[in-house]
């Protein structure tokens, strides 16, 4: 069964793979070594926890904190399963009042969780351990990595020469966001398929899991759309994903 996932993981990162606004398909060779840009990555997560540190707005709810961890080593050890290069990876989610998003994956298996988005929609490990493996599934899919390429080839190689400079230009203006918004897209919709798979593995049950997307749908009318697909069309393509595993 592993093997099984594990190839269908694969397919979907073959079929998935979204580097170029001109070439959707492709993805071309990455403009920074990926030490350099995961150094980038972490750097920056590391900054919204000392800032959340100095704002007290680090969770310290025990009870919550204990459960997050055991639903994000459950999801961490579906990843290994299901992808050699994760077999000995320590994934880590910490939440964070206020963060302004539901949760982002940072390189260094890294997730940095929205406390109050955890508690407005009353998550449960189900529904935790899809929004885990969904951004899993980023890192896995490299699409941290992308961001930069997308940016190096936007402003080019003397305005972006480190990872650090493209990453800091990708987060200066929300001109670069939009820009990049189809590429986004097309990385939430790898996002989801490739977490469908990494959920599947970790032995939660799908149908409570699938709930997160009504309560998602319910926040679309007054929150407007993002890189994302409706929450409806995304409940569709990841129960597609797990009914062929069941098969």
């Amino acid at each position: 069964m592993k093997a099984c996932i594990a190839a269908c993981v694969a397919t979907l990162l073959s079929l998935t793979c979204v580097s170029s606004l001109a070439e959707p398909g492709a993805r071309p060779r990455a403009a920074y070594p990926e030490s350099e840009a995961a150094a980038a990555w972490r750097a920056l997560a590391a900054s919204y926890v000392r800032k959340a540190v100095r704002e007290r707005k680090l969770e310290n709810d025990t009870a919550l904190n204990a459960r997050v961890d055991a639903v994000m080593a459950r999801v961490g050890a579906a990843v290994a399963d299901v992808d050699s290069r994760y077999a000995h990876a320590t994934w880590r989610a910490i939440l964070i009042e206020d963060f302004g998003h539901g949760a982002v994956a940072f390189p260094g298996q890294t997730l940095l969780v929205d406390a109050r988005f955890v508690r407005t929609l009353r998550l449960s490990d189900d529904e935790l351990a899809l929004v885990f493996a969904h951004e899993a599934g980023h890192i896995v899919a490299g699409h941290a990595y992308e961001k930069l390429s997308f940016m190096a080839e936007t402003l080019g190689r003397d305005r972006a020469p480190t990872a650090r400079t493209a990453l800091l230009e990708f987060l200066a203006k929300d001109d670069y966001a939009t820009s990049s918004r189809p590429v986004a897209r097309l990385q939430e919709r790898a996002a989801d398929r490739i977490g469908a798979a990494i959920f599947f593995a970790s032995g939660y049950d799908a149908e409570r899991a699938l709930a997160l997307f009504d309560k998602l749908a319910a926040l679309e009318s007054s929150e407007g759309s993002d890189a994302h697909d409706p929450a409806m069309v995304r409940r569709d393509a990841v129960r597609a994903v797990l009914e062929t595993l069941r098969r």
